[in-house]
């Protein structure tokens, strides 16, 4: 009890101590191989906030927790039904003396201070692993550089190859901790881009299938995007409160940007990056468009110019997250989780041009934008909820709701691409078949297919091919469905029958799935 005695006083540990930790010295308590506070900021702090104080998720201070310790032990240990708050904080499961480590953090004083990441530790942390003009011009794989299968390996640090054209396995890269955004280079087929909640953001060459150098943004990272030139990668933090674009060359920081802001009620706060995404020079303009999580704010900036001044759109919503563009990139769909909307952004004026109302916690992931044959131009746009059963579809042009499809539970995500016979949606957070998953028909009135295994354990990011002809889908069991299920799989569909092709059973924990032919999509990724 005295090493929890003195996190208590200690709080926050700064950067020195957190590297103290992380190479055995000092006193800093540690979980599951991290400093406390940092595993807080990663599993926690998405919903209970960085510092604590509360976003999606209540305040975790002790002015508003039981007085009663064991009441907060077991809610960490049983998990909240119906919410992302797993049992024993997910995977890998927590130890009982790892759950009283967290809950005297919870009930010692919060810090005022953040974790420091500035310019100086980021260049520091600058690693080169490979010589860049050594590699080989070409692919050492023969898998279809235009279909390659990018699969999260959620808590292995890594990042499984797939080919979506033979459905054969490529192999695994090596990655960082719950490798969370990829980006794809649309000027070069063989760079990849991951950032990982840790903070390091990876360039990963798809032609050797290994990470070549990593630069660490951040503590607490999510957002990633690429310019369409392939010259510079942003990456957006929740803490510190930044964002940083690099020179993909060098991988040094050219441009850090602090992020903070008037809320819509009028309030100043340092604000999380919630989303970020990019348009294109020949369509709509050189621009990262950043979502300020706690802000809710949308700025755009010029990656042509990044001296030239931010473009900053207020009042768009609370709890600002995930969002993607038309096909055009004219609007960008911004979700307010918070707010329970759907805005609708005009990309060149910087305009609001309405928010479109939508069930409890919208959660769009990639989004889905599409149109179908023989019908008169419409193009319709969709999302999926955390906390509502139902996929929200609406017209692009006159950003109105054309349907509302029940489902069997609340989901992750939703995708489609131009080939794909169907838009393609998950359910994950349904309490009785979170292993069902839904094709949704394009043209109204927008019938939906229930696909469910009972051989699965839960299905999450239903992933088309670029031809369209398959659906890949991660089986994402829990730690309790391990002996069960094993530690995951991922189930290739044929996307007309809904009939199993193949399955691949060598995944551990597999989560988000990320396909190549993303580089030449315009919704932003």
């Amino acid at each position: 009890m005295a090493a929890l005695l003195t996190l208590a006083a200690a709080n926050t540990p700064s950067t020195e101590e957190l590297a103290a930790a992380e190479s055995g010295e000092g006193d800093v308590v540690m979980i599951q191989g991290r400093p406390l506070p940092e595993f807080y900021l990663d599993t926690c702090g998405g919903c209970h906030g960085a510092f604590r104080e509360g976003t999606l998720g209540p305040a975790l201070i002790p002015e508003r927790l039981p007085s009663n310790p064991d009441i907060i032990f077991a809610t960490i240990k049983n998990g909240r039904p119906g919410t992302s708050m797993d049992p024993l904080g997910g995977e890998p499961v927590l130890e009982d003396s790892e759950i009283e480590a967290l809950v005297e953090y919870l009930l010692s004083e919060p810090s005022a201070d953040a974790f420091i990441w500035g310019e100086e530790q980021i260049r520091n942390s600058i690693e080169f692993l490979v010589d860049v003009d050594s590699l080989p011009d070409t692919p050492t794989h023969d898998g279809d550089m235009g279909n390659l299968m990018l699969v999260t390996e959620r808590e292995n640090r890594s990042i499984k190859v797939l080919d979506g054209t033979t459905h054969t396995d490529l192999g695994r890269i090596e990655a960082t901790y719950r490798a969370h955004g990829y980006t794809f280079d649309p000027s070069n087929e063989r760079w990849a881009y991951n950032l990982g909640r840790d903070g390091w953001l990876l360039k990963i060459d798809l032609y050797t299938l290994q990470p070549v150098a990593k630069t660490r943004i951040g503590i607490d990272s999510r957002a990633i995007a690429l310019s369409d030139d392939g010259k510079y990668v942003i990456g957006g933090n929740y803490i510190p409160n930044t964002a940083v674009i690099l020179d993909t060359e060098t991988m040094e920081p050219v441009k850090i940007i602090t992020t903070e802001g008037n809320k819509p009620d009028g309030e100043f706060v340092e604000s999380r990056v919630g989303g970020i995404n990019q348009t294109r020079s020949d369509l709509i303009g050189p621009y990262f468009l950043l979502n300020l999580k706690d802000a809710g704010q949308v700025w755009r900036v010029d990656y042509s110019d990044l001296d030239a001044p931010i473009v900053k759109l207020e009042g768009v919503g609370d709890i600002l997250h995930e969002s993607f563009l038309t096909p055009d990139q004219s609007i960008y769909y911004v979700a307010s989780q918070a707010s329970n909307w759907m805005a609708a952004i005009d990309v060149d004026k910087m305009e609001l041009i309405t928010q479109i109302p939508a069930g409890e916690k919208p959660h769009p992931g990639p989004g889905a934008v599409w149109s179908w044959e023989g019908d008169d131009g419409t193009i319709y746009a969709a999302t999926v909820h955390i906390k509502d059963s139902s996929i929200l579809i609406w017209d692009t042009a006159t950003q109105e709701e054309v349907a509302s499809i029940p489902t069997g539970g609340p989901g992750l995500f939703i995708m489609t691409n131009e080939n794909s016979p169907y838009v393609w949606a998950d359910a994950i957070f349904s309490q009785d078949n979170p292993n069902t998953f839904y094709a949704l028909e394009k043209n109204p009135p927008f019938a939906i297919h229930e696909i469910h295994l009972d051989e699965a354990a839960r299905f999450l990011h239903p992933e088309p091919t670029a031809d369209g002809q398959y659906v890949y889908v991660s089986d994402w069991p829990t730690p309790e469905q391990y002996e069960e299920y094993g530690t995951g799989k991922v189930y290739v569909f044929d996307a007309n029958t809904f009939e199993v092709v193949t399955v691949f059973e060598d995944i551990v924990t597999p989560t988000g799935i990320f396909n190549s032919s993303r580089r030449d999509e315009t919704l932003g990724h």
